[in-house]
């Protein structure tokens, strides 16, 4: 019989988890070439299904006229309207300040589930923020203070935790500068404070695992301390900060010197095995490397080289010139997990300022095991997002005059997490008979594990692009997929309970 422990997530065998969503959901906005007369948009799932309310304007008239929300200021970047060109804009140089451009960026989205620059429920309904006022401020000047979060099947971060210097706080996600939920210093917990500060941390809720990188200082510095928190009460569940710190199993630490471009680029990866990937873009390339963060000892194994799995691993496809954190706060180095959280991506675009894709992907179970992953699009690029249970998809945004959209789409083994053999990926193709072929070959290829690169191909989702001639389609983040046995629009659960 059930309880009211089990039906709000007690923690008992069969508690529900109200952060649990269904598969991911993703936008597709369409429009004709001046956006003036008709437009789309339209909220697809994983299986390229149509969910929620469609919905489409037209505008029989040459005068520049805007309907719905396009005539709404806080649509546009002028406090007037939004003007031309929502989806149409071809993003290849340009950065943040071209803001109709970069609305395909890939830096537009994370495993956060809310973007850059709007905002867009599971029924279809889509806003722009306004961007009058946009600089590289507000959280996008500290999105990369954000914590990596490593967490169960079907949830995305609900609470936003952000660590910088010797202090965590708490905060609403999105555009805004409002005050914090939360603060805690933590100084009192470290064990070293040779680095003050805090240049990327992870958290992995199975294992109550805390991993905070601490540099010289926010720019190029290469001294490194890496402290690792083990704790009694899971991050997103308790209260206060105060509480996790308060409660820890054990505190360690090691030292290191790593070779970085910009420290706001590093992301961390805490495994299921307790090994962790520290990953960033440096230059036009990238860099990989795996520590054992497992329970030593207070003062046992405090070097790098006596926690180093192997050596630190270059990206392995093709790069060109490509930008980061040094260029402005907003370009941080991103991170995505799978749905079924079995896989991560540590990603930055291939090309300029969020076109194309450069990452390594990595299982959560073992960090150990990951691959390069390349796609070389210097235009016309899209978001990236997590697709079906175990896969991505994004980075297309071609004109389907008399075609239909592609999208790069990749899946991984859920149970794939041995780094002794290689790493298989599934792809998609531009036809049924490719992706059900008349043979037993596999569709996609098996990649040596560190050294591996897969190239993405672009595979057909029969989907329209919203105008029956010119169209560059728009792919969207979703704020709430929803969860499974109702259509809630709207996340509505208390964080982790």
């Amino acid at each position: 019989m059930s309880n009211y422990s089990t039906l709000l997530g007690g923690g008992s065998a069969g508690a529900i988890d109200h952060r649990k969503e269904s598969l991911p959901l993703f936008g597709f906005w369409g429009d004709n070439s001046d956006q003036n007369h008709h437009m789309t948009y339209r909220v697809f799932d994983s299986g390229f299904k149509e969910t929620g309310s469609p919905w489409g304007a037209i505008s029989n008239s040459t005068t520049n006229y805007r309907f719905g929300i396009t005539g709404d200021a806080s649509f546009s970047y002028s406090h007037n309207d939004h003007g031309t060109h929502v989806s149409h804009h071809d993003l290849t140089t340009q950065g943040y300040s071209s803001w109709t451009y970069w609305n395909k960026s890939m830096y537009q989205c994370d495993q956060y589930p809310h973007a850059q620059w709007y905002t867009s429920s599971r029924d279809g309904m889509v806003s722009w923020h306004s961007l009058h006022e946009y600089t590289s401020s507000f959280e996008y000047q500290n999105g990369w203070t954000k914590l990596n979060m490593v967490l169960p099947e079907g949830i995305r971060p609900r609470r936003m935790f952000l660590n910088r210097r010797y202090t965590m706080r708490e905060m609403y996600p999105g555009n805004h500068a409002c005050p914090n939920i939360d603060y805690y210093d933590y100084s009192s917990h470290l064990l070293n404070t040779d680095q003050s500060y805090a240049t990327g941390t992870g958290y992995n809720e199975k294992t109550k695992t805390l991993v905070m990188i601490h540099s010289g200082d926010e720019g190029g510095n290469t001294s490194k301390t890496i402290h690792i928190f083990k704790g009694t009460k899971c991050l997103n569940k308790i209260d206060r900060i105060k509480e996790f710190f308060d409660n820890l199993s054990s505190t360690e630490y090691f030292t290191d010197t790593w070779t970085n471009q910009n420290n706001k680029d590093w992301c961390v990866v805490v495994g299921n095995n307790d090994f962790v990937g520290f990953g960033l873009k440096q230059g036009n390339s990238k860099r990989y490397g795996v520590f054992d963060c497992s329970v030593k000892g207070t003062g046992v194994a405090i070097t790098g080289a006596s926690r180093q799995w192997d050596a630190w691993q270059t990206f392995q496809g093709s790069t060109t010139t490509s930008y980061g954190a040094w260029e402005g706060h907003q370009y941080y180095t991103k991170f995505m997990t799978t749905w079924d959280g079995t896989w991560g991506m540590i990603y930055s675009p291939y090309y300029y300022y969020g076109v194309g894709i450069n990452a390594f992907c990595m299982s959560l179970e073992n960090p150990k095991k990951f691959i390069s992953i390349n796609q070389t699009k210097s235009s016309r690029g899209n978001p990236w997002f997590a697709w079906g249970r175990t896969g991505f998809h994004g980075g297309w945004s071609d004109n389907t005059d008399g075609t239909s959209h592609r999208t790069y789409a990749w899946s991984f083994d859920p149970t794939d997490s041995d780094e002794t053999t290689t790493t298989r990926v599934y792809d998609g193709s531009s036809s049924g008979d490719g992706v059900i072929p008349n043979n037993n070959n596999l569709v996609g290829a098996d990649i040596t594990n560190k050294t591996g690169n897969h190239g993405l191909t672009a595979a057909r989702t029969w989907l329209h692009g919203g105008f029956y001639s010119t169209a560059y389609p728009l792919l969207m983040q979703i704020d709430w997929w929803g969860s499974y046995g109702n259509n809630d629009s709207t996340y509505g659960g208390k964080y982790g309970s």
